[in-house]
């Protein structure tokens, strides 16, 4: 079976990630992307929301894509630091008898390199590149302007993210 990993903050998911999810299926004919939502980026100063509630928010835009997306929580049961490589690693490890992909957006291709053990990622992995409809936008930059907080984030999780940031004093000003 053909798999990719999707890996991500997702804080808060958002169209451009769907782009992502849905090209993996589709453009490159995945059988499966696996979403990995990161427990915490140890190169992001800010915090998160909590993990259980960005892995729901993924889990019900998964549902979308019936089988071919699934939510995999593996660093609740890995040690931190959480640096991609080790996740990498460890689903590589899960998923041994399937065709494995990362998965990722045009914006991240150029920061890899400069991710813990990046140069061997690049090595050791087929990238599959999505050029992201969103370019430059960010989680960050969406959690901070309203307007395009309404107009990119998937209707199917909006007001619980919209509840979630409002609720814990959390960047967002709606």
């Amino acid at each position: 079976m053909k798999v990719a990993f999707y890996l991500g903050s997702f804080n808060p998911p958002h169209y451009g990630h769907l782009t992502v999810i849905n090209d993996g299926v589709h453009q490159f004919g995945m059988d499966k992307v696996v979403v990995v939502p990161a427990m915490h980026n140890p190169t992001k100063k800010e915090k998160p929301a909590p993990f259980d509630i960005r892995c729901s928010w993924m889990e019900r835009i998964a549902k979308q894509f019936g089988d071919n997306v699934e939510v995999d929580r593996i660093e609740e049961l890995m040690i931190p630091p959480f640096y991609s490589y080790a996740t990498l690693h460890a689903l590589r490890t899960k998923y041994c008898n399937d065709e494995t992909y990362l998965l990722v957006g045009e914006d991240l291709v150029k920061e890899i390199e400069d991710w813990m053990n990046g140069g061997q990622i690049l090595k050791d992995w087929d990238l599959l590149v999505v050029n992201r409809p969103d370019g430059a936008l960010s989680s960050s930059l969406y959690r901070k302007c309203p307007t395009l907080f309404n107009m990119f984030i998937p209707e199917i999780i909006r007001d619980e993210v919209y509840y979630y940031f409002n609720e814990h004093g959390k960047e967002l000003e709606l």
